[in-house]
């Protein structure tokens, strides 16, 4: 596994510290030590606090190159607060013009004096194919 020598290479690059970055993760020195020689490893759970704090992915952190390019994405389902149930009835309409992803269903509650708004949208696409790919 790479992600000793990423962590290492990314805080070099940044010219921080082990000590800064263990600061700004809430480790001790020694840990971020440890995972740079790949004494030990990081727990599941700061993969993302770290990819954050250095602006990349989990994957990159992980030594992860390229994709599987059989993975399709289906369908996705995006939750949003809306002021008002009119307003949630206009962002569904609008996604209802939206030729991709297509609109599947949604649903409108009021949960705690709040209007909540989900929706399913299809995509059916490879990953590779998606318009953020460069």
């Amino acid at each position: 596994m790479k992600i000793g020598l990423n962590i290492r290479k990314l805080r070099v690059q940044s010219s921080i510290t082990q000590e800064q970055l263990s600061n700004a993760l809430n480790v001790s020195v020694q840990t971020i030590s440890r995972w740079e020689t790949s004494a030990n490893y990081p727990d599941l759970e700061m993969l993302p606090l770290i990819a954050r704090y250095f602006s990349v992915t989990a994957d990159y952190l992980l030594g992860i190159e390229g994709g599987n390019n059989n993975m399709k994405l289906l369908k996705t389902v995006e939750t949003f607060e809306a002021p008002t149930r009119e307003e949630a009835e206009k962002m569904v309409q609008k996604f209802s013009n939206e030729k991709f992803p297509e609109l599947q269903g949604h649903t409108i509650t009021e949960i705690d004096g709040k209007i909540i708004l989900e929706v399913e949208k299809k995509f059916g696409v490879n990953l590779e194919d998606m318009p953020w790919k460069s």
